[in-house]
């Protein structure tokens, strides 16, 4: 048996499919200023978190070393030079609180496998094979850099069930690699039976009956499960692992991808059908919307001249009129004297009003009763505000009566700069186009 043969069949292709999506949107995040960013907080979040679980493990953890579980550390160097590691990597355990895991890692440089209590301790109760194997499969992550593929593509993440794909097609090809360099089939299957079980009833359990679920456990939930998880079936390991390593009396279950297929079609067919009815829902709901509120944006309804007008702060009679249009009440209002550069408590006078609802004709009469073209608010001049809203005859009128174009508002806007000229002359003949 050559290690060539120990790749799993899909690895390579989900690899491949990942790097082309991550390599696209790096193109992306590099031609793009907003993406550069992006993908720096991004990088440096994954970091810091990286950096402060590992700085917990290797700060709280018992590293293996010569003088420190030395019978483990011997199977560790020993599995690191038969599998070509350069480097021996730091093994930490780490109080696990009954859960039964291990992976690998890098830290600031340097190769790591964490090995949870619960499963070192089987080499403490006679499986040391079933322990050789979990540390080969770490190892094997180290020896194909999986740790560093998974980095740089972590952009395929963010297509659905590929970046999972590709984690469980790696994680087959390291239980392939750890079966071949520890060379016991039977510990392999043991070791994964051991995940499912725990390392007290793992000895109890009938593996045909557990394997025989690959097939009766086959329906939409355990799939749909499966494609989102990054692990393979426990299951489907065990047969696998046991089919490469021609373990005698492995069977070969399949899953029932009919009844799969149906129950996947009736999941999104039920899932496309409730967008549907959403779709609807909120479609009859803009209807009803459209049809019910023009009767509310009616012209009586926001008549600002009806009693639901309400004033403004220190608003006259006089301005009241203008804003409303009335020429035969402002008329009598100025014949009753009153004061025409009175303002509100934005600064507003009457001819502000008349400006600002651009009712040209009680302008002119306000003008004519000698108003002053040049009144000011808190925030701009009539003059502007005429141009502003592109109300070009008044804003002629204004000039007429000797609305001053270079007197500027608050923020230093004046009618020149708004046209962009700096003499009278270019100010008429922009007004006048």
């Amino acid at each position: 048996m050559r290690t060539s043969n120990v790749t799993s069949e899909r690895e390579t292709i989900y690899f491949v499919l990942s790097l082309i999506f991550s390599i696209f949107i790096y193109i992306i995040a590099a031609i793009s200023i907003i993406g550069i960013g992006i993908a720096i907080g991004l990088l440096a979040l994954v970091l810091y978190a990286n950096m402060v679980m590992l700085g917990s493990i290797r700060g709280n953890g018992i590293r293996i070393r010569e003088n420190q579980f030395p019978d483990v550390y011997e199977r560790v160097v020993s599995l690191s030079g038969e599998m070509g590691l350069k480097r021996i990597p730091d093994v930490f355990i780490v109080q696990s609180e009954g859960a039964l895991n291990a992976f690998a890692t890098r830290f600031l440089g340097r190769d790591m496998v964490v090995i949870y209590s619960e499963v070192f301790e089987l080499a403490r109760q006679g499986g040391a094979a079933e322990l050789d194997f979990i540390i080969a499969h770490e190892l094997a992550h180290i020896k194909r850099r999986h740790v560093w593929k998974n980095i740089l593509l972590v952009p395929a993440t963010f297509i659905p069930f590929l970046s999972q794909a590709y984690s469980r097609s790696c994680e087959y090809t390291c239980d392939r690699e750890a079966a071949f360099y520890t060379q016991n089939g039977t510990a392999a299957k043991r070791a994964l039976t051991i995940l499912g079980a725990g390392k007290d009833l793992y000895h109890e359990v009938n593996e045909s009956a557990y394997l025989e679920q690959i097939k009766s456990e086959s329906n939409v939930a355990v799939w749909f499960s499966e494609v989102l998880s990054s692990h393979p079936r426990l299951p489907k390991r065990i047969q696998s692992v046991g089919q490469f390593m021609r373990v005698e009396g492995t069977p070969s279950y399949e899953p029932k991808n009919g009844k799969i297929v149906l129950g996947a079609s009736l999941l999104f067919g039920g899932m496309f059908g409730v967008y549907l009815l959403i779709v609807f829902l909120f479609s009859a709901g803009g209807l009803v919307y459209a049809s019910f509120i023009p009767s509310l944006l009616s012209e009586d309804t926001f008549d600002l001249s009806e009693e639901d007008y309400y004033p403004s702060e220190g608003e006259t009679p006089l301005m009241t009129a203008a804003y409303d249009g009335d020429i035969e009440e402002v008329n009598a209002l100025i014949e009753q004297g009153a004061d025409l550069e009175e303002k509100d408590a934005e600064g507003y006078t009457a001819l502000g009003y008349a400006g600002f609802l651009q009712n040209n004709d009680v302008a002119q009469v306000l003008l004519d009763a000698g108003a002053d073209p040049n009144a000011q608010s808190d925030y701009s001049t009539v003059l502007l505000e005429a141009l502003y809203n592109e109300n070009y005859e008044l804003a002629s009128m204004l000039y007429e009566y000797g609305a001053n174009p270079e007197l500027e508002d608050p923020t230093g806007e004046s009618a020149y700069s708004y046209f962009g000229v700096d003499n009278e002359e270019d100010f008429l003949r922009a007004l006048e186009q």
